[in-house]
């Protein structure tokens, strides 16, 4: 395992340089394999495309999100009832619980509790400190969310602005890249923020936002392709997940509780992630429960999964998170959600 970094929250952008790290000599599975490899050291890529809506990028020039869909399971789902900015949406998506329970409600994360929902990454550097966790985000309110609690990420960047929003997640991916190949963390979470800018430009009906998604996906798949590089060198077993905060009114702007604003996704590939399903059981909420249990985990009773899936020892999803999981072999897409979970 690689040596751990001195924990620090800083703004840079680092330069791709180094050789790949070698690391334990077990198989990997290949992207999109559904082939568990238990003796695999298990590692989390989160990518966050702010504002990215699904069915648009399904219609866009996006071959490597395409590529994620086709090797993975993936669904999009509706947040109604959530507040549908980044602030609120990003702290479900890093804790597990909806903003009832963590309090953000706007991006000036004023009342968050933090404290009573902690986010991913201080729940995994309480359970076992020698696992490496960072957040890259070209956005500076991920800083406000990964640099809570005690311990922190041992490494928060928000990438200084590089003179356009494209080029600031260029610099972000580039940072992401860098880390993947020279360190390997457990965890590493991104947010890039191009297409949410688009959305607020001119909306989902204005051709920057199409762009912005093709755009956009050059970056993933340099990410990608790192993540993949490093498998196949050290072995290291790899969980891609790609995931948005919320989506776009067509003549741009969110933050009501139409259906356009409150659309999301995930894509989750990895192994037994079935290659090309689609399910709309995936909610935001269940990505933090999704990267505990990935790291190997005791599934409490009280969750809504089943029982037998990956009960092992190490980190316990807490019982009070919103989110579970995420279902591998994953049945079809059956239609729109029943969200209960918000209540009346």
């Amino acid at each position: 395992m690689n040596q751990k970094i001195a924990r620090t929250s800083v703004a840079l952008t680092f330069l791709l340089a180094g050789a790949v790290v070698a690391g334990t000599m077990t198989a990997a599975a290949s992207p999109g394999s559904s082939a568990l490899t238990p003796a695999a050291t298990q590692k989390t890529v989160v990518i966050g495309l702010d504002g990215t809506m699904l069915s648009h990028i399904k219609t866009a020039d996006a071959p490597n999100l395409h590529k994620l869909i086709a090797e993975g399971t993936s669904g999009e789902s509706s947040i109604l009832g959530h507040t549908t900015i980044s602030g609120p949406s990003w702290s479900t998506i890093l804790t597990g619980v909806w903003d009832t329970k963590h309090r953000v409600m706007d991006n000036t994360f004023a009342g968050a509790r933090y404290d009573l929902y902690p986010t991913v990454f201080t729940r995994i550097e309480a359970a076992n400190p020698a696992l490496l966790t960072e957040s890259i985000s070209t956005w500076g309110g991920i800083n406000n969310i990964a640099s809570s609690g005690t311990p922190k990420a041992d490494l928060v960047i928000t990438t200084p602005d590089a003179g356009s929003i494209a080029a600031t997640d260029i610099a972000t991916a580039n940072a992401v890249v860098a880390a993947i190949t020279d360190r390997g963390p457990d965890l590493i979470f991104t947010q890039l923020d191009q297409v949410d800018g688009a959305g607020h430009a001119a909306g989902t009906n204005g051709p920057g936002y199409k762009k912005g998604i093709e755009t956009v996906d050059v970056e993933v798949g340099r990410i990608i392709n790192a993540v993949d590089a490093r498998a196949a060198k050290t072995g290291e077993q790899w969980t891609v997940l790609v995931t948005a905060d919320h989506g776009h009114k067509p003549w741009g702007g969110h933050g009501g509780q139409s259906a356009a604003e409150a659309t999301s996704f995930v894509i989750a590939r990895g192994a037994g992630y079935t290659a090309g399903k689609a399910t709309g059981d995936y909610t935001i909420a269940d990505i933090t429960p999704t990267i505990l249990r990935s790291l190997g985990i005791t599934v409490p009773a009280n969750l809504d999964i089943t029982p037998s899936i990956l009960r092992s020892p190490g980190i316990a999803v807490p019982a009070n998170l919103d989110g579970k999981p995420l279902t591998k072999e994953a049945p079809g897409f059956t239609g729109s959600v029943d969200l209960g979970f918000f209540g009346s």
